[in-house]
C-alpha cells in the first residue's frame, strides 16, 4: 500500500461537507475485500470500519474527510482537480494516516477491538454530531477516542499537545438587520441597516474588554457581510455572519448572551429590528490527562513532544471528548503557510510520523487496558 500515492489521490479530489462521495468510494475500495472489517456507512457520507476480535472494549480513531471551498494555489503536481475546493486543512493527511494505521492493525492481526471513523463535515457543518446522533456508537463499549491535526507551526517530527482544554468552542452567529430604505439626501425617512450593523460589531468588541479577563481568551469576528443595493440609498437590510471563540462553556454562554443583549440595544437605538441566530457550535476538545502522559512517553528524540497552549481553533472532535476520555494532538508538518490558506501543503513525511505515534501509543495502551 503506497500511502504517499493514496494521499495524492485524496488531495486531488477534495469535497466539501457532506459531498465526500468520491473520497468515501476511494477509501472503501482500499479495504473492500478485507473480511476482518465490518463496514458501516451513513445516509450522508462517512465510514465506520469495525474491527472486532473479542467481547471487550473498543478504541476509536477518527479522521475528518471534508475539504474547504478554497481555490488551490500550491501548484503542486497533485493539485485539486475540483474547482473551488481544496484540502487546505490537511484532512487528506489525516485520512492517509488512519488508512496506514488500519493497514498495520490488519497486517499484525492486532487482538484489540477498534473502530476507525472517517467523518464528514468537520468544517463547521456538524459532521461529528450528526454521526453520534445516529446512535451507531451505542452498541460499542468505547474506552478511549483519538484524533490528530496537522499544523505548519511545528516542524515535521514534532508532536504538540497538552492535558485539559486544547481546542476551544467556536460559535457561529448570524445577524439579520431589518431597516428601511430612503434616499441618502433624506435619511430621516429611513432606517440605515448598515449603520446599525457596524455599530453592533464595534460595540460587541468594545464590550469584550469590559466583560472578560484579558488572560481568558475570547474572540469575536465577522467575516461576511451583505447589504444594500444602491450607493445613494440607505440599506433596508444587512446580514452579517461571524464566529466567537471561547475556551469554557461559561464564557460561551456569556458571549452568546452578550451578542443577544447588544443586538437588542442597537435595535432600540436605531428603532429597527435585529434578529440573531446561532447555527452551529462545537464542544471544547479536552485531552485526558492519562492519555496525554502516554503520548509524552511515546515520544523520544526522533519524535519530539512539545507542550502547547490552548487554541481558539475549533474542532468537532470535541463532541467525542465530551463522551469518552480522549486525546487530540498537533502533528508538525513544517509549513510556512497557515491552515485554511490556498498555499497550505503539509510535508508528506508527517504521514509516517502520525502512523508511528499511533502505533507507539497503542502499544503503551495495551498495558493499561
Amino acid at each position: 500500500m503506497n500511502l504517499y500515492e493514496i494521499r495524492k489521490q485524496l488531495h486531488k479530489i477534495p469535497e466539501t461537507a457532506y459531498q465526500e462521495h468520491k473520497t468515501q468510494a476511494l477509501i472503501l475500495s482500499l479495504f473492500q475485500d478485507n473480511k476482518k472489517l465490518k463496514v458501516h456507512t451513513f445516509k450522508t457520507t462517512g465510514i465506520l470500519f469495525e474491527y472486532t476480535v473479542n467481547s471487550g472494549g473498543y478504541l476509536l480513531y477518527r479522521a475528518d474527510m471534508d475539504a474547504l471551498p478554497i481555490e488551490e494555489k500550491t501548484n503542486c503536481e497533485f493539485s485539486s482537480e475540483h474547482d473551488g475546493a481544496m484540502h487546505a486543512c490537511g484532512h487528506d493527511i489525516h485520512m492517509t494516516i488512519l488508512i496506514g494505521f488500519m493497514n498495520w492493525v490488519l497486517q499484525e492481526d492486532i487482538q484489540q477491538n477498534l473502530l476507525f471513523l472517517f467523518q464528514p463535515a468537520e468544517e463547521g457543518e456538524g459532521g461529528a454530531q450528526a454521526i453520534i446522533q445516529t446512535g451507531i456508537f451505542k452498541q460499542f463499549n468505547i474506552k478511549y477516542a483519538f484524533a490528530l491535526h496537522v499544523s505548519g507551526a511545528y516542524p515535521t517530527g514534532t508532536i504538540a499537545s497538552k492535558s485539559g482544554i486544547i481546542f476551544g468552542i467556536p460559535q457561529e452567529f448570524d445577524i439579520h438587520v431589518k431597516g428601511k430604505s430612503a434616499h441618502v439626501a433624506l435619511p430621516q425617512n429611513g432606517k440605515d441597516a448598515i449603520l446599525a450593523a457596524t455599530q453592533f460589531y464595534q460595540s460587541i468588541n468594545q464590550q469584550i474588554t469590559k466583560h472578560f479577563h484579558p488572560l481568558d481568551p475570547v474572540a469575536c469576528h465577522i467575516g461576511w457581510m451583505q447589504a444594500g443595493t444602491m450607493r445613494n440609498a440607505l440599506a433596508d437590510s444587512c446580514t452579517m455572519k461571524g464566529t466567537t471563540r471561547t475556551l469554557t462553556k461559561e464564557n460561551w454562554a456569556r458571549m452568546n448572551d452578550l451578542i443577544k443583549k447588544t443586538a437588542e440595544h442597537i435595535a432600540l437605538i436605531h428603532d429597527l429590528e435585529i434578529n440573531v441566530e446561532f447555527p452551529n457550535t462545537y464542544d471544547p476538545v479536552i485531552n485526558d490527562h492519562q492519555l496525554n502522559d502516554l503520548l509524552k512517553s511515546a515520544c523520544d528524540q526522533q519524535i519530539k513532544y512539545q507542550e502547547t497552549l490552548p487554541s481558539l481553533t475549533g474542532e468537532d472532535f470535541g463532541f467525542f471528548s465530551t463522551l469518552y476520555p480522549s486525546l487530540l494532538f498537533w502533528l508538525g508538518t513544517n509549513s510556512s503557510e497557515d491552515l485554511h490558506s490556498a498555499y497550505f501543503l503539509p510535508d508528506e513525511k508527517s504521514i509516517d510520523i502520525g502512523i508511528e505515534i499511533y502505533k507507539r501509543m497503542f502499544n503503551l495502551l495495551t498495558k493499561i487496558l
